[in-house]
C-alpha cells in the first residue's frame, strides 16, 4: 500500500482513539457539573453545555496537534528530527518518515466500516435537514410576512409557533394561535421568539446534535436536552425584561395548552427550529415565578479547559512517543 495512504490511516486511527478518550473524559465531567448546572443562569448554563458538547472534537483536536508537534517542527528545524533513532518498522507519526510496516487488514476494514457508518449517518442528517428547511421555506412563502413585527403569520388552525431556519431564522406563527393570545400575552411571545433570533439558537441546537453523537449516548442525549431547556429559559428571561415573569409564564401555559392538543410543536421541523411552548413547561414557569437568576460565571470551566490543553502542549513529545507506541501495537 502506498505509503502516504499508510500514514492517513495511522492518523486516522489516532484520532479515533482521542475521539474516544474525549468521550470518556466528557463523560466524567458531565458527571461531575450534572447536578449544578440546572442552578446556572440559563444564558451561562446554554454556554456550558454547548462547550462540553465539544469536548470530545475538542479533546480530539488537541491531541491531534500535540503528537503532530514534534514533526511539525522537525520541517522548520531538521535537528529536531527523532524519527532516525527508531528502527525503520516503527510506526511514524510523521510528515517526513513515511511509515514501512503496512498497516493490519483488520485495522484497515475496521476505519473503512467506520467511515462508512460515519458518512451514512451525516448524509441522512443532512437529508433531515434540508426537508425540514424546505417546509420552512414553503410556510414562509405562503405566510403573511410582518417585517415591523419581525414575524410570519401562517393561515392554518394548527398552533404554530417557532422559531425555524439556520441562517436566516424566522418566526412564525399560526393565525388561531396569534388570535388565543391576550395582547400582553402575544407581546412575551415575540420578545421570546425574537431572541431566539438573535441568539441563533436553532444554528446553535443543530451543531450541538451534531456533536452530541460522538458523546456516550446517554451524554449526548442529556446534553441536547439540557441546551434546549437552557435556550428556552434564556429566552423567558429575555422575554421578562419587555413583560413581567408572571405573564411570561401565563403565555407558555396558554401556548402548551393549544400545542398538547395536537402534533405540532418543532418537530415536523427537524433540527432547524425551536419551538415555543414545546420544553419543559414545567421547570420555565418554575424559574419565572422564582427570583430572578444571578449571573453565572464560566470562569471556572474555562480556565480548568484552558489549563488542560496547555498541559497536553507542553507534554507534546511524550504524547507523541506514547502514541506512536500504541499505534505500532495496534496498527501492526
Amino acid at each position: 500500500m502506498n505509503p502516504v495512504v499508510q500514514s492517513a490511516q495511522l492518523f486516522l486511527l489516532a484520532g479515533v482513539a482521542f475521539l474516544g478518550l474525549g468521550a470518556v473524559g466528557s463523560a466524567g465531567v458531565v458527571g461531575l457539573v450534572r447536578s449544578q448546572l440546572p442552578s446556572w443562569e440559563p444564558r451561562a448554563r446554554h454556554h456550558a453545555i454547548a462547550l462540553l458538547t465539544a469536548l470530545p472534537v475538542l479533546t480530539a483536536l488537541a491531541l491531534l496537534v500535540a503528537v503532530s508537534l514534534p514533526s511539525l517542527l522537525a520541517l522548520g528545524i531538521p535537528g529536531l528530527d527523532h524519527c532516525m533513532a527508531h528502527e525503520d518498522a516503527h510506526t511514524h507519526l510523521c510528515f517526513t518518515h513515511l511509515p514501512v510496516a503496512p498497516v493490519h487488514a483488520g485495522v484497515t476494514l475496521s476505519l473503512a466500516l467506520l467511515l462508512g457508518v460515519g458518512v451514512l449517518r451525516a448524509s441522512l442528517a443532512a437529508r433531515r435537514v434540508a426537508r425540514a428547511l424546505r417546509v420552512v421555506g414553503v410556510l414562509a412563502r405562503v405566510g403573511e410576512e410582518q417585517p415591523e413585527h419581525g414575524l410570519t403569520i401562517v393561515d392554518t388552525a394548527l398552533p404554530l409557533c417557532l422559531t425555524a431556519g439556520l441562517l436566516r431564522p424566522r418566526v412564525l406563527i399560526s393565525r388561531s394561535l396569534l388570535a388565543s393570545l391576550h395582547s400582553d400575552e402575544r407581546a412575551a411571545v415575540l420578545a421570546h421568539e425574537r431572541a431566539h433570533v438573535r441568539r441563533r439558537d436553532a444554528l446553535t441546537g443543530s451543531i450541538v446534535r451534531a456533536l452530541s453523537v460522538f458523546h456516550f449516548p446517554s451524554v449526548g442525549a442529556w446534553l441536547v436536552s439540557e441546551l434546549d431547556v437552557a435556550a428556552e429559559q434564556a429566552c423567558d428571561e429575555e422575554a421578562a425584561t419587555v413583560m413581567d415573569r408572571v405573564t411570561v409564564a401565563a403565555a407558555i401555559l396558554t401556548v402548551e395548552r393549544a400545542v398538547s392538543t395536537s402534533f405540532m410543536g418543532a418537530q415536523p421541523f427537524g433540527p432547524v427550529a425551536v419551538a415555543f411552548g414545546a420544553r419543559a413547561v414545567e421547570r420555565r414557569v418554575e424559574a419565572l415565578l422564582a427570583e430572578p437568576p444571578r449571573p453565572t460565571s464560566l470562569w471556572a470551566l474555562s480556565s480548568a479547559l484552558g489549563v488542560a490543553l496547555v498541559a497536553v502542549l507542553v507534554n507534546a513529545t511524550e504524547l507523541h512517543h506514547v502514541a506512536e507506541f500504541l499505534l505500532s501495537v495496534v496498527a501492526h
